[in-house]
């Protein structure tokens, strides 16, 4: 059930900065109504041209503060080789048995071979973390509500399940991803927008297919329960900001 109380939420990115990209408004308002959003990116992104661990972490550490993330973990799985095994199954897990979020937040599957495997960690670990009499330490947790963003790989989108208006909130996540200056760095091929460009282009978009100016996109994994029929406009947040 989704409705304006205080929650707690995971969100499980591939690598530092795909989240930002993603969802990062989105994660700026949950700061903001004071729910607890814990960030965990699977692996460090390295390497890169212009990166190193050591970049890529100050890097995250910044977009962290600004987004107000109450923790952030990395679980140094490889990049580029990313894999849903067993083991990181179980490693992701854990993670869901300490946290025990109300919500859980993954990447769609795309091009990319590590948000594939991240997208399939995620379901896998949701679901390992609510069994009994396992290895796993804690006690076991079933999230309640998982959902899936967007990724700036892709080209072509499924229809989102909602639409959410992070208006108020997208200079934050422009401002986070901004922090990543070693990706950034990476120049565009001729004749292509930017990353920053493809960023304002998709939040203006996916807002104009919601009746608002910025909008970020997500999909459920089963059907979203609404507290109020009031939920569905977009007056309903603003009247209460």
């Amino acid at each position: 059930m989704l409705c304006e109380t205080r929650m707690q939420a995971l969100v499980i990115s591939p690598h530092p900065d795909d989240a930002e990209l993603g969802m990062g408004a989105a994660i700026a308002q949950m700061t903001d109504l004071g729910w607890e959003v814990i960030l965990v990116d699977l692996t460090d992104g390295e390497p890169t041209p212009f990166g190193s661990k050591e970049r890529r972490k100050a890097e995250a550490d910044r977009a962290s503060k600004i987004l107000g993330l109450q923790d952030r973990l990395c679980l140094d799985m490889p990049n580029r080789h990313l894999e849903a095994s067993l083991e990181n199954r179980q490693r992701l897990a854990e993670v869901i048995r300490r946290y025990r979020p109300d919500m859980i937040f993954g990447p769609l599957p795309d091009d990319h071979p590590d948000h594939i495997a991240t997208a399939e960690l995620v379901v896998a670990a949701r679901f390992e973390a609510k069994l009994h009499k396992t290895n796993l330490p804690g006690e076991p947790h079933w999230v309640a509500t998982s959902l899936q963003y967007y990724s700036m790989h892709t080209r072509q989108h499924q229809s989102p399940s909602f639409i959410l208006d992070v208006t108020k909130f997208w200079r934050q996540k422009v401002a986070s991803i901004e922090s990543y200056e070693s990706q950034l760095a990476n120049s565009a091929p001729p004749n292509t927008l930017s990353l920053l460009k493809r960023v304002e282009i998709a939040g203006r978009y996916f807002g104009m297919c919601g009746g608002v100016q910025y909008g970020e996109p997500f999909i459920a994994a089963s059907p979203v329960t609404l507290c109020s029929l009031s939920c569905l406009t977009a007056e309903y947040y603003h009247s209460r900001a």
